[in-house]
């Protein structure tokens, strides 16, 4: 699941929920509560969850005891009428009151800070898992998101409750105020690709990864959906190889190297470029490999020239951390450079 988060007073706000429709991602997290949302009219957040009920959005909004109030409803359960299905609740609500708010909405708790003693308290007094969320927060604050142990401890502590986990990423563009330096859940995704921020994040088992800044590109977008649609990671790589398109890795990986499927090829393959190899080298086989020869590969490790092997390209400095989160027989996808055309699934000849 693949989420955004639009803000009540970004101006920008209804063309950043049509470019993520039109993106594929249709979940969008909103907070009805924080200080910077102070007067804001209830006129401008009917009009945005209208929009969103319109694209089909699912809306998991942030409140506090004072969110019906300042926004002129007599009650919470008014907004599901404005298309809000999920709760994340600010402190101060009572056990009995989450307790009637998840009749009607899923409840999501705070992964970064509840841990096994007040959650089976909740479970104890009636609260079923799977009307429960893991949300985690965002820092805005450098320094201050959370350490990876901490956080693997609580997904641990959650996958074992069998309730899902959500995290946040920051953003590829405009970073939400008042510090404007992204609002990621862990410090270590601060600053990092936030691509490769949500790869790995589903690969420690996170449910739903939304981008907390407003500003999210559509190229981002389009990426996060296709790896949460049909996981398939994206390799930007720059280099004079015609290899752009999808394949898939071989389910047993090398210790130096990831050996693509249906890459061999009875064509004619002279050597050329028979340079040292990086990490991150993508390698073919040349015709001194014999029955090897077109065999394309990703180098995992470092490893010196050999005149059996071309070099015909390098994953992009940007897109490096993917390599150790590519999975046995995990489907790819290369594409040249900064080129933001979706992959083409056919497999162009590399020697045309």
């Amino acid at each position: 699941m693949i989420g955004i988060s639009v803000y009540l007073s970004d101006e920008d706000a209804e063309e950043r929920i049509l470019l993520a429709s039109s993106s594929g991602v249709k979940l969008a997290f909103t907070s009805l509560h924080i200080p910077e949302e102070s007067g804001i009219s209830p006129k401008r957040v009917g009009e945005l969850l209208s929009l969103f009920k319109k694209e089909g959005f699912e809306v998991f909004a942030d409140v506090s005891k004072k969110t019906p109030e300042n926004l002129g409803l007599h009650h919470f359960e008014e907004l599901k009428g404005l298309g809000v299905t999920s709760l994340r609740l600010d402190d101060g609500f009572t056990t009995e009151e989450m307790l009637e708010l998840s009749q009607h909405f899923r409840i999501a708790i705070n992964a970064s800070t509840v841990g096994e003693r007040e959650l089976q308290g909740w479970i104890n007094c009636g609260m079923e898992t799977g009307d429960m969320i893991a949300w985690h927060n965002f820092y805005p604050k450098p320094e201050t998101g959370l350490d990876q142990e901490y956080f693997l401890k609580q997904q641990d502590l959650y996958d074992r409750y069998g309730i899902p986990v959500y995290a946040f990423i920051q953003g590829d563009e405009k970073k939400r105020g008042p510090l404007h330096l992204g609002l990621p859940t862990l410090e270590d995704h601060r600053g990092q690709n936030p691509y490769v921020s949500a790869v790995q994040l589903k690969r420690w088992g996170v449910t739903g990864v939304f981008v907390g800044d407003p500003g999210c590109s559509g190229p981002l977008l389009r990426k996060l959906h296709h790896f949460d649609q049909e996981d398939v990671i994206e390799l930007l790589y720059k280099g004079n190889g015609e290899i752009e398109g999808e394949y898939q890795l071989r389910p047993d990986p090398g210790r130096d190297v990831l050996r693509l499927l249906d890459t061999r090829t009875k064509d004619e393959v002279p050597p050329l470029d028979t340079l040292e190899r990086p990490r991150g080298s993508i390698t073919q086989d040349n015709n001194l490999y014999g029955r090897y020869s077109g065999e394309i590969q990703i180098v995992r490790n470092d490893l010196m020239r050999d005149p059996a092997v071309n070099v015909i390209g390098r994953i992009r400095d940007e897109d490096l951390d993917l390599i150790g989160l590519l999975e046995p027989a995990q489907k790819i996808c290369f594409k040249r450079g900064t080129d933001l055309n979706k992959c083409r699934p056919d497999k162009k000849s590399f020697h045309e």
